[in-house]
């Protein structure tokens, strides 16, 4: 029979062994990501984004396959991984982080990062050791990446809303198909003349101002307000956003509250999208709707403009997009192919010249002259894409956008004045950003 002290012993070697055990699982699940290093010296890292198929799939394909080819001892696995909701997938990367087992890099929205930046890489440290700062970048891809002076990712796209018209519609109602407007007076005149009805029935509309990408961010800023001040405070209720507002309900009463809100709320999508079925004459949409446009309705005769402006000139853009970003926990070999192959497809022209496939707008300005400069409905987007404007970036840039997105219809639903409703809305906003300061002190 064993004695006491053997007992206590072979008890102390069984618990080391297990110790060792966890610890050996642990590093096999990849402590911390799922890269990992293949015998040939070849470095695996995951790449997670959310383009399965169409124009963004075979984006992610053909950049990660060139970039492969000309890095032969890092190899990228890009991994479908299906949205949240819109196009975030930031609720399962949190999860892979606590987990232990996340990407190596992630295509993320750019305006929602800072409220997950504690599951983040920030990347100073490595910007500053090659020389990647804003300089590369247009300001709002840097700007929209960045928090309180932290480079959460860097930018990789860029999305942007401009003025589309029906210049079939325009010439019906004997307007300039080449003169689109450029004043919002201009635009009231054109949309009530191109606003028809039938038996008490609108059978077309010239404007409804928050259809499409008609956000309260789009005529905010063309009407020349801000949503954050310096000091980084939320402002939706600045005097010029009011104003817009005030313009967008206005607008909308004058030609039945009631019916534009039946006709916003039922807007279709794709062959159905109202511009492109051409029940709306005018729409601020994003430059990818013109993809659409080839599909579903290739004779349409269209132009685009610039989102107008109450004087006409200063005209600006709302720039939308992703960022590519690191995961905390990606460490040593893992860490430094993952910023390669980041770095390389942000800040390299060979990198950027993919946004060609899907259409959209490289963060890079020479490349998008390059891609986009000779074709016409694109010139307005480019001549704009220098003054563009960001989403702020805040603590509750997803509630933000939530709240602000509500906003035309709780004033045409009598719920409050537009000065009443975004002041509502400011309280709520920076309060839970408070909150949410106050709880990562």
């Amino acid at each position: 029979m064993f004695k006491p002290n053997c007992m206590r012993l072979l008890s102390l070697v069984f618990s080391i062994f297990i110790l060792f055990f966890i610890i050996g699982c642990s590093t096999e699940e990849g402590s911390g990501t799922n890269g990992e290093q293949s015998e040939d010296g070849v470095t695996q890292i995951t790449y997670w984004h959310n383009w399965e198929v169409g124009p963004g799939g075979e984006e992610i394909q053909q950049s990660v396959a060139a970039f492969n080819e000309s890095h032969p001892d890092i190899e990228v696995e890009p991994v479908y991984v299906a949205a949240d909701g819109g196009d975030s997938v930031s609720s399962k990367l949190v999860t892979a982080v606590a987990g232990g087992n996340p990407p190596d890099v992630m295509l993320a929205s750019r305006y929602g990062i800072a409220e997950y930046m504690d599951s983040l890489t920030l990347l100073n440290d490595l910007a500053e050791r090659d020389g990647i700062n804003q300089d590369i970048y247009y300001d709002w891809a840097w700007g929209e990446s960045t928090f309180e002076g932290d480079i959460l990712g860097l930018p990789y796209d860029g999305t942007s809303r401009a003025l589309y018209y029906n210049k079939d519609h325009f010439e019906e109602a004997g307007l300039d198909p080449e003169d689109p407007p450029t004043t919002i007076e201009e635009l009231e005149e054109a949309a009530l003349q191109l606003t028809k009805q039938e038996d008490g029935r609108f059978t077309q509309y010239g404007l409804i101002p928050w259809l499409g990408e008609g956000w309260l961010y789009s005529w905010g800023w063309s009407f020349g307000g801000e949503f954050v001040d310096d000091s980084n405070q939320v402002t939706a209720n600045n005097p010029k956003v009011v104003e817009a507002l005030e313009w967008m309900t206005d607008f909308a009463s004058e030609i039945g509250a009631e019916n534009v809100l039946s006709f916003a709320n039922s807007e279709g999508s794709e062959a159905q999208d109202p511009f492109i079925s051409e029940q709306v004459s005018m729409v601020v949409q994003g430059n990818w709707i013109m993809e659409q446009i080839a599909e579903y309705n290739p004779d349409l005769n269209y132009g685009v403009s610039y989102i107008p402006t109450p004087t006409g000139d200063d005209f600006t853009t709302f720039l939308g997009g992703r960022a590519l970003i690191i995961p905390k926990g990606v460490e040593g070999d893992r860490l430094e192919a993952a910023w390669e192959f980041v770095k390389w497809l942000s800040s390299t022209e060979e990198g950027q010249r993919f946004k060609e496939i899907k259409g959209e707008y490289s963060v890079i300005p020479e490349v998008n002259e390059e891609l986009f400069g000779d074709i016409p409905n694109h010139q307005p987007f480019l001549d704009v894409l220098p003054n563009g404007k960001h989403r702020p970036v805040v603590l509750a840039g997803n509630m933000m956008w939530d709240e602000l997105a509500k906003a035309p219809d709780l004033v045409l639903d009598g719920q409050g004045t537009p000065q009443e409703i975004l002041d509502r809305i400011n309280e709520t906003i920076n309060n839970a950003i408070d909150q949410e300061e106050a709880r990562r002190e």
